[in-house]
Order: structure tokens, then C-alpha cells, then sequence
């Protein structure tokens, strides 16, 4: 991506944020977009196939690169190391949510529709635990051999994933300003015990 077409990204993603701080994706338009972003609707095309998938692709971005610092570039080699950057990358996913919450609100919400976050946030994690199991930094324990390889592993992963969305979403919905040592309380309850416990 050349220095053009990443200030291009950038008015885009600052547009759809500021317009998703006050409705839902799925009613906005790539012409309200190409509008606030000072861009033509062609251009918005480059970059998106909707408003919904543009938002998804800049909130994606924030979340890889969270995951990136604090996961994918940590010393993953003790128990304790491995709690410690899940710890970070949490808290630092909380702050993001926290920072974006009416976008979040909305796209966690029952009415929702086509527009909802729930399935990237979702795999959002459920890629993040996959990191960490295949650094060995997570393991599940084993299960009955009955099953297909794998299932435990990536089943593990879905279910922790979607748990920590719905989790995310009942702890957005409590006032500001919000306590994300709340809801780090509340997740080390939820987690199995196989999980390392962020300190």
C-alpha cells in the first residue's frame, strides 16, 4: 500500500467510526462515507464492499495489531509469561472496546442483524487462541480418542471465543467509566481451569 493509499485508509477508517459512533453499519452508505472521508464512491469501493465490511476491516486492524504486540512479539516459554501476555492482551482488547463502545453497543446488540460484530470479535479470539496453542503456550487437555484430531483444540478455542464476546458484550452495557479489573475478575471465574489465569 502506497503513502496515498494509506491516507486514503485512514480518512476511510476515521469516517465509518465517527458515522458507527452514532447508528448502525448497516445504515449508513458508501456515499455518507465517501462524503465524510472527502474521497469519490468509486474510491470507497477500492477499499470496501460496504460500510458493514469497512468497519469490521478497521476495527479488525486494531485488534490484529493488539494481538500482534502483546501475544505474537511476547516470551511465551513459562506458565507464567503466557498469563502475563494474556493478561495485557485482554485489558488492552477492553480498552479498545471501551473506546469504541457505542460501535460496540450496537453491533453486539439483539438488533444487530447483518451488521453485528459479534462474529469477527469472535473469531478475533478464537485466532488469538489458536496463536498461543500453537506456541504451546495453551494446551487442552486430551480427550477420548473417539474424536477427530483437532476437535478438542479448536472447539476449546469457539467456545472460550464466543463466552468471551457474550462476556464483553453484558460488561459494555454497565455504566461508565468501566472497570476492566471488573470484568478480569469476573473472566477468571468463567475460564476452565486448564486455562493459564491472567494474574
Amino acid at each position: 500500500m502506497d503513502s496515498r493509499q494509506k491516507k486514503t485508509r485512514a480518512r476511510l477508517a476515521s469516517a465509518v467510526l465517527s458515522l458507527a459512533a452514532d447508528r448502525q453499519a448497516s445504515e449508513i452508505t458508501a456515499s455518507e462515507i465517501a462524503i465524510t472521508a472527502e474521497i469519490n464512491r468509486s474510491t470507497f469501493y477500492q477499499h470496501a464492499a460496504s460500510p458493514a465490511a469497512l468497519l469490521e476491516s478497521v476495527l479488525r486492524t486494531e485488534l490484529d495489531e493488539l494481538r500482534c504486540t502483546h501475544l505474537g512479539e511476547a516470551d511465551l516459554t513459562t506458565a507464567r509469561q503466557a498469563s502475563e501476555a494474556i493478561r495485557h492482551v485482554t485489558v488492552a482488547v477492553l480498552q479498545h472496546v471501551d473506546s469504541h463502545d457505542a460501535i460496540y453497543i450496537r453491533g453486539l446488540g439483539e438488533s444487530s442483524g447483518s451488521a453485528s460484530l459479534q462474529p469477527m470479535l469472535s473469531q478475533h479470539f478464537a485466532a488469538s487462541i489458536g496463536l498461543l496453542l500453537d506456541r504451546h503456550a495453551v494446551s487442552v487437555p486430551d480427550s477420548t480418542p473417539a474424536l477427530p484430531d483437532g476437535f478438542m483444540a479448536d472447539a476449546a478455542a469457539r467456545f472460550i471465543a464466543d463466552g468471551t464476546v457474550g462476556a464483553l458484550a453484558v460488561w459494555l452495557s454497565t455504566p461508565r467509566p468501566r472497570s476492566t479489573e471488573t470484568f478480569m475478575t469476573a473472566y477468571r471465574t468463567f475460564l476452565p481451569s486448564w486455562w493459564p489465569l491472567p494474574v
